[in-house]
């Protein structure tokens, strides 16, 4: 039986009067590799501020692995939950390998760094191909380069629930589909991603199920599978979208 790890029961907030999430609940379990979709305000980038512990539901409740997200402390909350937003201030002070050593913090010793620390950060480093830049100053590398150093970061980790915003955002082709790989690896391993993308063909070819958001609710929630085999959800989308067949028989979103 699965294991769940995160539920969510009528899941609300809002900036001022602009209701963004009116009612949002499904539940995600360890072993998943979840896309949460939708078209630009559609919430997605608030749910996982939610789910992060970054923001608090102004109704309805978040539960990772069992307790509710404001019950946890932040260092406890952060062996479970690691969290990739969608912007990084690139002008931080930090070398590329002490930036990744942060994604270290709930398990050190208050800053002293173990041997399993290095190693695992050199380890996440070499897995998303960025350790030949540890010594560089995080500022000096382009987008993706500094993509793919925060990506180690969530890696090294070792957190249950993976929170990404727009993980392949910067990467070119080849990174995101590395990126993707990277990220079905950890969820056949037995951990829980949960990814925002805009890319529905990353989202198609590897992730095993789909949460559409639409008017602050869930508007769909499917496996993959069931997803390809009838493509009305994509006029969530725009009309311009077609579910159609790759050269291998899997499904393809096209455009016109």
């Amino acid at each position: 039986m699965m294991k769940i790890l995160l539920t969510l029961e009528g899941a609300e907030f809002g900036f001022g009067a602009r209701e963004v999430l009116r009612s949002v609940s499904f539940e995600a379990g360890a072993g998943e590799f979840l896309a949460i979709v939708g078209a630009n305000g559609a919430g997605k980038s608030t749910l996982l501020d939610l789910i992060s512990g970054f923001r608090r539901p102004s109704g309805g409740s978040v539960i990772v692995d069992g307790r509710r997200v404001e019950e946890y402390g932040a260092r406890e909350l952060s062996k479970r939950v690691s969290h990739l937003p969608q912007a990084v201030h690139a002008d931080l002070p930090f070398t590329a390998e002490q930036l990744v050593a942060m994604g270290r913090y709930p398990h050190t010793d208050k800053w002293f760094e173990s041997e399993e620390d290095h190693r695992l950060v050199r380890a996440a480093m070499e897995r998303t191909q960025c350790w030949e830049w540890r010594e560089r100053r995080f500022g000096t590398l382009s987008g993706g380069e500094r993509q793919r150093v925060l990506l180690a970061a969530c890696m090294a980790q070792q957190a249950e629930v993976l929170l990404l915003d727009e993980p392949s955002n910067f990467l070119d082709i080849d990174q995101q589909l590395q990126c993707f790989s990277m990220l079905r690896q950890e969820a056949e391993r037995g951990k829980l991603c949960v990814a925002v993308t805009h890319d529905l063909n990353l989202a198609m070819r590897f992730c095993t199920r789909m949460v559409v958001l639409a008017d602050g609710v869930v508007a769909r929630d499917m496996s993959v599978a069931e997803a390809a085999r009838g493509g009305e959800w994509l006029e969530l989308f725009s009309g311009r979208l077609r579910m159609e067949a790759a050269g291998d028989g899997t499904a393809w979103v096209s455009y016109r």
